[in-house]
């Protein structure tokens, strides 16, 4: 009998670990499938090697969408980028309501083509933010996967670009709706252009190297063409008043700054393998762009504040929309 109770408890006792170690040893290896040995910038494969300077914490090509989200729950050289602009995102996807609220609470005679701008500003910000995020995060998917990603965060900085100038564009000449028409028409057919230069497989070579990086410049530095016209038909001091001019001079700092840090590789460049996980200078390039993108929202509020204020071109009657 006692025989027999012994055999009963190493029975049960079996079937414990038996049951232990089918609940633990998947989870177990789950947990480090997905979390990977992170590699020196010398084991990387060459289409994953970018700065020198950045010498470890890269997560090895996994070829899993699974695997890259999960970087998401321990800390690698891309923990701060993906971070830097996920949660902004996910600020700005709130902003949506918040706006809605803040027009009702502080507007309520604003039209619809106002809130609309708003809105649309708020989602160019979003779509620039979550590419940039998923770009980050599947960087260590596969060769082909990072390409497509990296592209789509192309993508995303025009999309912000042509929120940033509908936004202003609208509030700046507020009351003069055929110049709004005119610069929209300009700075949507500069953003589709580059978007379509940055698509299209025959300007991907090196030989229309030159040609893409002048598309993305004059993209960018046409937003001084609607300035410009501004102060001359209005006058310095009104344009300063009724664009949000100081927030975009502003705004301008901040991401030249930016791309100051990002293209002198700055800190990382002075003191190699010191800034691997955290201050390095895509990261302080992430951060001064979410600051960029905040302070051009204050201005954009800034402006359209002044007409709702000075009821300027019969703000309470009619919509604004360049129709």
């Amino acid at each position: 009998m006692a025989s027999f109770s012994r055999l009963r408890k190493q029975y049960a006792s079996i079937q414990t670990e038996l049951s232990e170690e089918q609940l633990v040893t998947p989870l177990t290896d789950k947990f480090e499938y997905f979390r990977p040995t992170l590699l020196t910038f010398d084991e990387l494969p060459e289409w994953q090697k970018d700065s020198p300077f950045i010498r470890f914490g890269y997560r090895p090509e996994s070829n899993s969408a699974q695997a890259c989200f999960a970087s998401w729950l321990y800390l690698h050289n891309e923990s701060v980028n993906i971070y830097t602009h996920l949660i902004p995102g996910i600020l700005f996807l709130a902003g949506e309501v918040m706006i809605y609220q803040y027009f009702d609470a502080r507007y309520p005679v604003a039209t619809v083509s106002d809130r609309l701008i708003f809105a649309f500003f708020l989602l160019t910000a979003v779509t620039c933010l979550g590419l940039s995020a998923m770009f980050h995060t599947f960087l260590s998917h596969s060769e082909l996967m990072s390409h497509v990603w990296l592209q789509l965060d192309f993508v995303g900085i025009i999309v912000l670009i042509l929120g940033d100038f509908v936004s202003a564009i609208y509030v700046g000449f507020y009351c003069e709706p055929a110049l709004q028409k005119t610069y929209f028409t300009m700075i949507i057919s500069l953003c589709s252009a580059s978007i379509f230069i940055l698509l299209n497989p025959r300007f991907q070579s090196d030989r229309w190297r030159t040609f893409r990086v002048c598309t993305f410049v004059c993209t960018g530095l046409s937003g001084f063409l609607p300035l410009a016209h501004g102060v001359k038909i209005l006058g310095f001091s009104q344009m300063l008043n009724q664009s949000g001019m100081p927030y975009y001079l502003a705004e301008g700092l901040l991401l030249i700054l930016g791309t100051l840090f990002y293209t002198l590789r700055i800190p990382e460049s002075f003191k190699p393998g010191r800034f691997d996980i955290f201050g390095c200078s895509h990261q302080i390039f992430h951060i001064l762009v979410v600051l960029a993108t905040v302070v051009h929202l204050f201005g954009i509020l800034s402006a359209f504040d002044y007409h709702h204020r000075y009821q300027t071109c019969g703000f309470s009657s009619e919509p604004h929309w360049p129709l």
